[in-house]
């Protein structure tokens, strides 16, 4: 489902990320699951739960601080964001080293940028080592919270764990502008290919149960009670003769 096209900026930005909303392209969208593929002609979908981060909860751990010491020779900068010629390589090169879908091009995923079109307030995060660009990342931001919207970077530099460092560029913005939320997207059940977005810390993940409108600590569930409650209490299909409504 998509909202009506709108100015999603300041608190209005923090209202529908709240209510389990996420970008895509110009549009703010939710959804319960994602397309997998077709079983005959039967398709199959894995469900889906939006995730945020408490910042109030968010702590260093010998991860986090092993990730910025090995960074450490790096610049990294916070900008007006823009889409280069550089930045579209970047990605590219990016994009043909993983095995996931992704947007054809930063302006597929990001039409408008600093033009009266833009329906979001967006910075940019740049990682370069010895000028070299070796890692990009997109956000938008409110009053108290943002999200992130396209994290890439050089395969090369794989091993310097660029990925979990714009997380980490994401979340120290985030704590500067003494925000309380960052929502890095959704965790699908059926797979681990989203897994990522746990980090920096499950401990202070929050998950979103759409039919109460809450959001509740993620450490409290396991991947199995998260698909009952699809099942269940989104869907409304038991698999039992005694349903369990306590979530």
């Amino acid at each position: 489902m998509s909202l009506e096209l709108g100015i999603y900026k300041g608190e209005v930005l923090d209202l529908v990320l709240s209510s389990g909303h996420y970008r895509m392209g110009n549009e703010l969208y939710t959804t319960n699951e994602v397309f997998i593929s077709y079983y005959g002609k039967t398709a199959l979908y894995d469900p889906v739960f939006w995730l945020r981060l408490n910042l109030k909860k968010a702590k260093e751990t010998k991860t986090t601080q092993r990730i910025r010491k090995k960074a450490a020779g790096f610049v990294c900068t916070y900008e007006t964001p823009v889409i280069s010629d550089e930045i579209e390589e970047l990605y590219s090169i990016y994009l043909n080293s993983v095995s996931f879908d992704g947007y054809p091009s930063c302006k597929a995923c990001i039409p408008e940028l600093n033009t009266p079109a833009a329906i979001f307030d967006t910075l940019m995060i740049n990682i370069r080592d010895k000028g070299r660009l070796i890692g990009v990342g997109f956000f938008d931001y409110g009053k108290k919270s943002l999200m992130s919207v396209l994290h890439f970077y050089h395969p090369d530099y794989k091993r310097f764990s660029i990925g979990k460092l714009l997380m980490l560029l994401t979340k120290d913005f985030a704590i500067g502008a003494k925000m309380d939320f960052v929502y890095p997207g959704y965790l699908t059940i059926g797979s681990t290919k989203m897994d990522y977005k746990i980090f920096p810390q499950k401990e202070a993940m929050e998950v979103y149960f759409p039919k109460e409108k809450i959001w509740a600590p993620l450490e409290n569930f396991k991947k199995a009670q998260l698909e009952d409650y699809y099942f269940k209490q989104i869907l409304g299909i038991y698999f039992d003769e005694e349903a369990d409504n306590t979530y």
